[in-house]
């Protein structure tokens, strides 16, 4: 399925209630501290995941922060699980920009896993564990596909761009050949018609973005200008 609508069938529900209902109270008892339930979770998921699995410069504190709330959120709220989801969806697409890889969402379950265990340690039991890597699998999906959402949004956006740069460049090139052609005719004709040629526009088309690299329109511009009247 791809990631260009909601997910469809009983998936796209929450846990049943029965889980839900144990997510819930696990959730807020958890929200009470939230500040510790982010620490906790920072220390764990950073123990679990490389540096180098990252981008540089990865605000990993603030990853943990969004998804510790998002958690506590979709766990204790009663909104619509169509709200919930496009909540999710957002999130996943914002960690996604942020270049947070989509593989490590293993580890993220991982280290939620040994956070709740830590500071649940009273009540904590095999099925409350199961309760919530069920219930964070349900959340990985949604958050994979925001991720979906937003790879698929930049890659419309770049193709959109590599057209447009296609068409401006196809223009200037034309218009390129239109004062050559017309420069191999007398200098009177040529005088003439150059004059009505905007040289600077098709030199800022035809060259690259890089400054420092003199392009054929910059040439064709010295060229123009400095060729000796008669």
């Amino acid at each position: 399925m791809g990631h260009d609508s909601p997910p469809t069938g009983p998936r796209q529900h929450a846990p049943d209630p029965g889980a839900q209902s144990a997510i819930r109270q696990s959730a807020a008892f958890l929200a009470r501290d939230q500040a510790a339930f982010t620490r906790q979770l920072h220390a764990d998921v950073t123990s679990l995941i490389p540096d180098s699995a990252l981008p540089q410069a990865f605000d990993m504190w603030g990853f943990c922060d969004r998804m510790a709330q998002a958690l506590l959120w979709v766990a204790l709220t009663d909104q619509p699980p169509a709200v919930v989801i496009d909540a999710l969806r957002q999130l996943g697409a914002r960690n996604w920009s942020e270049g947070f890889p989509e593989s490590q969402y293993a580890s993220v379950a991982h280290a939620l896993i040994q956070t709740l265990h830590y500071l649940n340690e009273n009540i904590w039991s095999t099925a409350t564990g199961s309760t919530w890597i069920s219930f964070f699998l349900w959340v990985e999906r949604h958050l994979l596909a925001g991720a979906g959402d937003a790879a698929a949004g930049q890659a419309a956006a770049r193709e959109a761009a590599a057209r447009e740069a296609a068409a401006q460049r196809a223009a200037a090139e034309q218009e390129a050949a239109r004062v050559a052609a017309l420069a191999r005719h007398r200098d009177g004709g040529h005088r003439q018609v150059v004059g009505d040629v905007n040289i600077e526009r098709v030199a800022s088309l035809l060259d690259d973005e890089d400054d420092d690299d003199v392009g054929f329109g910059q040439i064709m511009l010295g060229m123009t200008r400095n060729r000796p009247k008669r």
